[in-house]
């Protein structure tokens, strides 16, 4: 259904909102990443291990400077199984050396007789009861090498990467999302009001919709941590730890103390009819986010009916942050993030400045998978 609405005039409201820089009273590394694919490594954390049992195969597959969709065609190829049969639980990066599950119905021919292309190694090989869906991540794993670095990096490196583990950073879409040049709002909106969102229109329809709930996102982040990033407010929708569970703030006395223990989490909006909506001063912000993309309440119901919504936690904390200097005076960094965010912002937190070294070439594949 096409809005006759047009609020929104291109390059105006439809500018991504800008990534601010954080902890800005350390120094940063500068720097970027190291042009290899094997300056950048990926290892998918499963959501739950394979019981080893099971109609379906389910294979750990190692991949170099290939995509996920290349990945699946070049498996279904040799398994002798029709690709859409295969499963998967996310996207991985491109330009790197990467290792993910993939599910194979049991009927193909075993693994060990497969014949990959020189770009994919075999790993591990189980089975287990049902197919991979996209989801079924934990997180992933990174080792990644930054090269170029400032002088003086080695002594502001491990106070910075402390204080990012600790603190955390915000939970931005970046680059990947909005595309070269932050093209991707501007179609985006222009699809919105045409109607041509969701699943429908293929992948893109879906992505679309993606792009315009990730800009949300970032405006309505920015402005929340404004108002205290270590600070619970009446009203706030927050997580509980280890679970998908959420609940509005009351009490800001008593969760306070839950919030500083990281008990629970702050959530910001990725607006759809299914989200649940703070109150008080956050359900402003919300609004106010919406309204500052110039969206109406036909264009919101047009959104809502291509992206169900949900809600994503505004600060992001790497586990287990480590370095490691190596001989040519680079250094390799590696930490774990939860499924759906971007190593790129680890990264950029560290250097502070663009991580691959140039304007518009982002890494990470882009992913079809965030609601």
């Amino acid at each position: 259904m096409e809005s006759n609405t047009d609020p929104t005039p291109p390059g105006l409201l439809n500018t991504p909102h800008e990534v601010p820089f954080e902890h800005l009273d350390l120094e940063a590394l500068g720097g970027q990443i190291g042009p290899e694919p094997e300056d950048f490594v990926v290892e998918e954390v499963p959501l739950y291990e394979a019981s080893g049992e099971g109609e379906h195969w389910y294979v750990q597959i190692r991949k170099r400077n290939a995509t996920t969709p290349e990945l699946r065609a070049a498996v279904a190829e040799a398994a002798g199984v029709p690709e859409r049969e295969l499963g998967h639980a996310g996207m991985k990066d491109k330009h790197a050396v990467t290792s993910q599950w993939l599910s194979v119905p049991g009927r193909s021919a075993p693994p060990a007789t497969w014949q990959l292309p020189e770009a994919f190694s075999l790993l591990a090989v189980s089975r287990h009861s049902n197919k991979l869906r996209i989801g079924h991540l934990a997180g992933n794993r990174f080792v990644i090498r930054l090269v170029g670095l400032a002088p003086g990096a080695q002594a502001r490196l491990a106070p910075l990467c402390e204080r990012v583990a600790r603190s955390g950073i915000g939970n931005f879409f970046g680059a990947q999302r909005f595309g070269l040049g932050q093209r991707n709002l501007d179609s985006a909106m222009f699809a919105l009001r045409r109607g041509r969102l969701g699943p429908r229109f293929g992948n893109r329809g879906k992505f679309m919709a993606s792009v315009i709930q990730s800009e949300i996102f970032n405006r309505y982040l920015v402005a929340r941590l404004g108002l205290g990033r270590d600070q619970v407010i009446a009203g706030d929708v927050v997580r509980l730890e280890g679970s998908r569970a959420l609940f509005v703030v009351e009490d800001v006395a008593r969760e306070q103390p839950r919030l500083e223990a990281r008990d629970i989490h702050l959530t910001g909006p990725l607006v759809g009819p299914k989200m649940k909506e703070g109150q008080g001063q956050p359900r402003e912000l919300e609004l106010g986010m919406v309204a500052s993309l110039g969206l109406d309440a036909e264009l919101l119901r047009v959104l809502g009916r291509a992206a169900p919504g949900t809600r994503r936690d505004l600060l992001l904390h790497p586990q287990e942050l480590r370095h490691e200097w190596l001989d040519d005076g680079s250094v390799s960094v590696a930490f774990t993030l939860p499924a759906g965010a971007y190593a790129s912002l680890v990264i950029r937190a560290l250097t502070r400045q663009d991580p691959w070294g140039q304007a518009e070439a982002p890494r990470e594949e882009v992913r079809l998978d965030v609601t």
